[in-house]
């Protein structure tokens, strides 16, 4: 299935507040993010257009089913630490109609992803087959640009969970607090030492956004790799919310990179401190809502959000 992310990035405030210039949203940022839980937040409306402008008091978060204060609140477009993993496995070349996620055209929609980006964004690229290999240390998008990496296939099998829980490994050296992994997979293992269990626990316990571009032939839609691939990536956006998207084609596969490069530009980052009472290790569930005012008008009545599912107390 295709999803297609429109561009469009609305300007909203859907409660009566006091004007917030710049500064002062980055003197709330300030205080720090050390001692918070944090959440990297899209709000769309139902046309699926990005909305930027809603205050912090129209959020409501529920942690286990009680209210939280947010302490951290920032929607600026700040810059973030990105993994960027291609599969270059043999499920990913053994069909022609899988041209778009040859080296050439994944190099050239990485390219574009990294012209619309925050330039101050830091990046790694990593390739995996039946092992997971970098291909460089954080760079800039202009050092990546201006470097040829190589995307060729080495080995046939796939070793996805591997390649996830190293790149989210990496993330320990970033720079920036916001971050996300984006993914060109089919999302089908066969060599990882690691089980998808571990993986997504690993998920879980990270503030990383994970984000597919699913590669799928039609022999691949309801075939029982297919549908198992496509599970494995639907599970990891939901847990880490992040997105996973199935382009058909090159043009396709375009589109949902620039609609990805402009939506990390236009998302929230909230922070709230959890209750001292919870026991170390225990997992939370988190529950986010934005709620407009009640004469706004009827494309804006109906806001969906992103964020991770909950997290783990240390």
């Amino acid at each position: 299935m295709w999803y297609r992310i429109p561009l469009a990035v609305l300007l909203l405030s859907l409660t009566p507040v006091s004007p917030v210039n710049s500064l002062q949203l980055q003197n709330t940022s300030s205080k720090g993010e050390d001692d918070l839980i944090m959440l990297t937040v899209t709000v769309r409306n139902k046309a699926g257009n990005f909305v930027m402008g809603v205050p912090r008091q129209s959020f409501d978060l529920l942690d286990e089913k009680e209210a939280r204060a947010i302490e951290f609140f920032e929607n600026l477009d700040t810059p973030m630490s990105i993994g960027l993993l291609v599969d270059t496995s043999g499920s990913m070349q053994f069909f022609e109609n899988k041209d778009l996620a040859r080296a050439g055209p994944v190099g050239e929609i990485f390219s574009r992803f990294l012209e619309l980006s925050n330039p101050e964004n830091e990046y790694f690229v990593m390739a995996f087959d039946s092992t997971p290999r970098f291909l460089t240390d954080w760079k800039s998008g202009s050092e990546l640009i201006a470097q040829k990496t190589n995307l060729a296939p080495e080995k046939n099998n796939t070793a996805l969970y591997d390649a996830l829980l190293a790149g989210t490994d990496k993330f320990k050296s970033a720079h920036y607090s916001k971050r996300a992994l984006i993914v060109v997979t089919d999302g089908q293992d066969s060599a990882s030492r690691h089980t998808f269990i571990q993986l997504r626990e690993s998920l879980r316990r990270s503030d990383i956004s994970t984000y597919s571009l699913g590669i799928a032939t039609p022999a691949d839609v309801g075939s029982t790799l297919g549908m198992e691939g496509s599970g494995v990536l639907a599970e990891i956006a939901e847990v880490t919310g992040g997105e996973v998207i199935f382009p058909r084609d090159q043009k396709q596969m375009k589109q949902a990179i620039e609609a990805l490069a402009i939506q990390l530009r236009h998302q929230y980052r909230l922070g709230f401190r959890p209750t001292q009472a919870s026991r170390p290790n225990q997992w939370h569930r988190l529950k986010l809502k934005v709620t407009a005012r009640p004469n706004a008008p009827e494309e804006f009545s109906k806001l969906t959000i992103r964020t991770r599912q909950g997290y783990y107390t240390k």
